[in-house]
This record gives C-alpha cells, structure tokens and sequence, in this order.
C-alpha cells in the first residue's frame, strides 16, 4: 500500500510539474509581468498538490472512522446479546 502511495506520489507530481520545464525554456517576453508566469504555474500546481493530498488525507481517515464505528457497532451488540469476547454472563 505505501509503495502505491509513493508511486501515485511522484506521478502527480511529475505530471503537475512538467508544464514548468516547458515554461522554464521560453525566452522572457517583453512585457511587463509575463516572466512571472512560471512562478504563477508552480504556485497554482503547490495548490492543488496539497488539495489533493489534503483530500486524499482526508478520505483514509473517514474510512479507518468508518471501519472502528462498525467493529464499535459490532461490539456493542455482541455485549448486549452477552456472547461478547471476554464477557461473562452473570447478575448485574
């Protein structure tokens, strides 16, 4: 699972990342502002960089919250019907 997760890592960023060589082997233009064009692409790619992954952050820890309410779940009726690992039936 981690060695996906580094793969998937470095192919968004390889592919978020190589519109800026492209910028970098242009010659600056004249007018005022445009050599700041690489700078605004890098930027905006950081950005959604870190939305995704904040996203995708996001995403495993609703399903890890998700899996642990279940098994609570679980627990919870399996105590209530007194077949509970570890519980002993007796009076209260």
């Amino acid at each position: 699972m981690i060695r996906k997760l580094t793969t998937a890592a470095y192919v968004t960023a390889l592919v978020a990342l190589a519109p800026l060589t492209a910028l970098a082997a242009v010659a600056p233009q004249g007018a005022p502002g445009e050599s700041n064009l690489g700078f605004l692409l890098a930027g905006t790619a950081l950005a959604w960089a870190g939305f995704f992954a904040y996203a995708f952050y996001v995403g495993r820890k609703n399903r890890e919250l998700r899996r642990d309410l279940e098994e609570l779940q679980h627990t919870l009726a399996a105590r209530e019907q007194g077949t509970a690992p570890g519980h002993s039936p007796g009076p209260t």
